[in-house]
C-alpha cells in the first residue's frame, strides 16, 4: 500500500476533489477500482477526478491521510483573504466556528506557519 502524495493528487484530480477526498476518505487505506463504478469510494468526486485516481491508481490501494494541516493552511487563508477583504473578524470567526481571538491569532500568524504561535505551545506541553 502507497501512501498518497497530496501535493501529487492535488495537480492530480484538483484542489476541490482532494478536498472532498480527504474528507470522505481521510485516514483510511482506499482500494482503487480498475474502471468506474456507480458505487464505491469515488462516487462523490467528479468524474474527471474519478478517471485520474482510476489511471493513477486503479487497483491499488492507496492510504488517504488526514491533511490536518493541509485543511488548517486553508482555512487560515481563506480567513486572511476574508479579513484583507474587509470583513469582520466577528463574521470571520462565526463562518469557520472560531473564537475571534483566534482569529486574531490567525491574523498575526506568518503565512508560512500551518497554526497560530499559541497552538504549538500547548502541542509542545
Amino acid at each position: 500500500m502507497a501512501r498518497a502524495d497530496l501535493s501529487f493528487l492535488e495537480r492530480l484530480i484538483g484542489g476541490e476533489a482532494l478536498e472532498t477526498l480527504i474528507q470522505t476518505c481521510g485516514g483510511l487505506a482506499l482500494a482503487i477500482p480498475k474502471r468506474l463504478t456507480e458505487l464505491g469510494p469515488l462516487v462523490d468526486l467528479p468524474l474527471p477526478a474519478q478517471e485520474a485516481l482510476i489511471r493513477y491508481a486503479g487497483g491499488d490501494t492507496i492510504y488517504i491521510p488526514k491533511a490536518d494541516r493541509l485543511r488548517i493552511r486553508r482555512r487560515n487563508e481563506a480567513i486572511r483573504k476574508a479579513y484583507d477583504a474587509g470583513e469582520r473578524v466577528q463574521d470571520i470567526a462565526r463562518r469557520h466556528g472560531l473564537s475571534e481571538r483566534w482569529v486574531y491569532e490567525i491574523l498575526n500568524t506568518p503565512e508560512a506557519e500551518p497554526c497560530p504561535p499559541a497552538w504549538r505551545e500547548k502541542i509542545a506541553e
